[in-house]
C-alpha cells in the first residue's frame, strides 16, 4: 500500500494536464476571446483571423515529426519546456509587436502552433504511456482532459481580464505570456520522463510490482486489450495494414469534428436557432468532450480501444447527420452533445491504440508521423465545406458527405487488428 500511495505517476498526470491546458486549451480556445477585439482594433479581416487558425493547425501537425525527434533526443520534460517557451514568446509578440495581418499569422499561427506541437499532446501523452501500462487509457484520458478544462476555464477568464483592463485585449495576451512561463516551470520541476527516473516502474511500486506483473504473465492472466512492450520503428510500422487503417480513422475523426465545429453556429442560425441557443449548444459540446475522455478512460483499459474508437467515430458521423435535422432544440443539443462525447473519446482511443500496438517507446515517432496528414486534412475540411455552402446555399449535402466518410472510416478501423512484430508482444 505504501508503494502504491507513493507512486509518482498520478501526480505527474496533474502536471502534464496543466501544461496541456495552457499550450493547447488556452492558446486555441481561450485565445479566440482575445482575437475578436484585437481584430476589430487592428482592422484585421475575418480571412486573416481564419488564416491564423489554419496556420496554427498546420504548424501543429507539420512540426509533429520534429517534436518526436526532440522527445527522443532530449526527453519529454525539456520538450515541454521548449513548447511553453514558444507559447510565451508568441503571446509576448501578440501583445507588443503585432499590428498587421502577416504579423498576427506569424505570432499566432507559427509561434503558438509550435508551442502546441512541442508543449502539448505528443510529449505529454508520450510521458503518460511510459508511466502507465495497465491503466494507460485512463492516464491518457486524464491528460487530454487538461485541454478541455483549459479551454473552458480560460475563455470566460480572458473575457473578465480584458474587461478589467477597460477593453485592452493586450491584457489577455499578457495573461497567456504568464501562463506559458508557468507551464514551462511546471514541466521543468514536476515532469519526469519515465518511471526509472524515480526508481519506479509503470503503474507504480517497486520490486513487488515487478513480481506481480511477472506472476500475471506466468499465470496466463489475459484481457481483451492488446499491449506490446516492444518498440517499433516508423519504418516497420508503415508496413503494417493496421497503421494505415488507424491513420484513416484519425483523419475521419479529426476532419469531421473540425468541419462540423467550424460551421456549427452559422448552420444552427440558418435553421432558426437564436445566437444564445447556439452558444449553449457549443457549451454542451465542450462539456461532452470531457465526459467522453473520462468515460472511455475508465472503460478501455478493460476493452479493446480500437473497437470503442470505431463506435465513437460512428457516433460522430450520426451526430453530423443529426445536424441536418436539428430544427428543434432537442436535436440541436443531441447533435453537439454526441459530437463532443464522440470526439473526446475518439481522440483518447486513437492515442491508446497507437501506444498499445507499437509500444510506448515508439509512440512519439508514430503519432508524429500521422499528425501532419491528419492536421492538413482537418485544416482543409472547413474550407471545403464552406465552398460547398457557397455553391449550394446549404450545408446539408456537405454534412452528408462528411458523415458518410466518417462512418466508412469507422467501419474500416475494425479491420485494424494488432500487428505482428516478433515474439514478445503480449495480451495483458
Amino acid at each position: 500500500m505504501t508503494e502504491a500511495r507513493s507512486f509518482y505517476g498520478w501526480r505527474l498526470l496533474t502536471a502534464l494536464a496543466a501544461v496541456v491546458a495552457v499550450n493547447l486549451g488556452v492558446t486555441f480556445v481561450g485565445a479566440a476571446v482575445i482575437n475578436a477585439p484585437m481584430a476589430k482594433d487592428l482592422q484585421l479581416s475575418r480571412g486573416t483571423l481564419g488564416l491564423g487558425t489554419t496556420v496554427y493547425i498546420l504548424v501543429n501537425g507539420l512540426a509533429s515529426p520534429l517534436a518526436a525527434r526532440i522527445i527522443n533526443a532530449l526527453g519529454v520534460r525539456l520538450t515541454l519546456c521548449v513548447g511553453s517557451a514558444f507559447t510565451a514568446l508568441g503571446a509576448l509578440l501578440l501583445a507588443t509587436w503585432v499590428n498587421q495581418g502577416w504579423q498576427f499569422v506569424t505570432a499566432y499561427g507559427l509561434l503558438l502552433g509550435l508551442g502546441c506541437a512541442f508543449g502539448a499532446l505528443i510529449p505529454a501523452q508520450t510521458c503518460a504511456t511510459e508511466w502507465f501500462e495497465r491503466r494507460r487509457v485512463l492516464a491518457l484520458a486524464l491528460v487530454l482532459t487538461g485541454s478541455g478544462l483549459g479551454g473552458s476555464i480560460s475563455a470566460p477568464l480572458m473575457t473578465r481580464i480584458i474587461a478589467m483592463a477597460d477593453g485592452d485585449w493586450r491584457a489577455g495576451w499578457y495573461f497567456v505570456l504568464a501562463a506559458g512561463l508557468s507551464a514551462g516551470l511546471v514541466a521543468l520541476f514536476f515532469v519526469r520522463n519515465r518511471p526509472s527516473d524515480c526508481g519506479q516502474v509503470p503503474d507504480g511500486g517497486g520490486a513487488s510490482a515487478k513480481l506481480s506483473r511477472a506472476s500475471d504473465h506466468t499465470a496466463g492472466a489475459t484481457s481483451s486489450v492488446y499491449r506490446t512492450r516492444e518498440r517499433w520503428s516508423v519504418r516497420e510500422a508503415v508496413r503494417t495494414p493496421a497503421l494505415w487503417l488507424i491513420s484513416l480513422a484519425a483523419v475521419g475523426e479529426s476532419a469531421s469534428s473540425t468541419a462540423a465545429l467550424a460551421h456549427a453556429v452559422p448552420h444552427l442560425r440558418d435553421l432558426g436557432h437564436t445566437a444564445a441557443a447556439a452558444a449553449a449548444a457549443m457549451g454542451l459540446f465542450s462539456i461532452s468532450t470531457i465526459a467522453g475522455k473520462l468515460s472511455i478512460g475508465l472503460l478501455c483499459d478493460r476493452i479493446e480501444p480500437r473497437n470503442a474508437w470505431s463506435l465513437c467515430i460512428t457516433m460522430m458521423g450520426v451526430a453530423i447527420w443529426l445536424a441536418t435535422q436539428a430544427h428543434g432544440a432537442p436535436a440541436m443539443f443531441l447533435f453537439t452533445g454526441m459530437l463532443g462525447f464522440g470526439s473526446g473519446a475518439a481522440l483518447t482511443c486513437w492515442h491508446a491504440t497507437v501506444a498499445n500496438y507499437y509500444g510506448p517507446g515508439a509512440f512519439a515517432s508514430i503519432l508524429g508521423a500521422q499528425m501532419p496528414f491528419s492536421n492538413a486534412v482537418s485544416a482543409a475540411a472547413p474550407f471545403l465545406v464552406g465552398l460547398a455552402y457557397d455553391a449550394q446555399g446549404t450545408y446539408t449535402p456537405a454534412f452528408f458527405v462528411v458523415a458518410a466518410f466518417t462512418v466508412i472510416a469507422a467501419i474500416m478501423l475494425l479491420g485494424a487488428s494488432a500487428p505482428s512484430h516478433q515474439p514478445g508482444g503480449d495480451r495483458r
